[in-house]
């Protein structure tokens, strides 16, 4: 059953609640554009989405050994996170498990540094401007918390990379397509805080222009999710 979907218009955010088992999909309608996503674990706003410890990895190693049992636990970082990872908490909490996404090549998400903010934007001369921080703070603003307590968000479809020549960070335009979308599998209830990024003043992280974005909440048993 499809328990929300609605359109979030260029440059908005948006905050709600998707419960344990529920799937949430953020489709990509016209292509190349980015969304950042803040995660809380909605019985604890203070257990919020950590990135670091959602790209470590613990792997059980098992060998052949006759005695069957696992080597030690190997401990692997990674700079992307795509369909199968978890997105956990600040205290381990398993948030919210990507279960699918549709653009190609997989797993071009940013997955460091802040988000877009007024101070950002000062820095580049763009004063009074309001960037993913302040769009994110004013949706949670009515559930009690801060703009500091805001975590590093994960911001599906931007294209951002590491160039090791030039030991950089390199945002290019996104990857999606219109239509693309991405599927995520609440493992708790969660409140989830939504900005349609606002960045088309000098950069190519929108493709040069900001575009609405679908926002849709599947109850557990919908076969069109996954």
């Amino acid at each position: 059953m499809e328990l929300l979907n609605e359109v979030l218009p260029p440059k908005t955010g948006r905050a709600l609640l998707v419960r344990s088992g529920e799937v949430l999909r953020i489709t990509d309608l016209e292509g190349q554009q980015v969304v950042d996503v803040a995660i809380f674990n909605a019985n604890n706003y203070r257990d919020r989405l950590s990135l670091s410890y959602s790209t470590t990895r613990y792997a059980m190693q098992y060998s052949a050994k006759r005695s069957g049992k696992a080597e030690p636990t190997v401990l692997m970082s990674k700079d992307f996170l795509t369909e199968g990872d978890v997105l956990m908490s600040t205290i381990y909490t398993p948030l919210m498990t990507i279960i699918k996404e549709t653009p190609e090549p997989k797993g071009v998400h940013k997955v460091n540094q802040r988000m877009c903010n007024r101070r950002f934007y000062e820095s580049f001369g763009l004063m009074g401007v309001d960037g993913c921080h302040e769009i994110i703070s004013g949706v949670v603003a009515p559930y009690g918390i801060r703009p500091e307590d805001i975590p590093d968000t994960i911001d599906f479809f931007m294209n951002y990379h590491h160039d090791c020549a030039s030991h950089a960070w390199v945002a290019e335009a996104p990857v999606s397509k219109p239509g693309d979308y991405v599927e995520l599998r609440a493992e708790t209830d969660c409140l989830v805080a939504i900005s349609n990024c606002p960045e088309d003043h000098f950069s190519m992280i929108n493709g040069g222009r900001c575009t609405p974005m679908r926002l849709q909440v599947f109850d557990a048993s919908d076969a069109r999710v996954g």
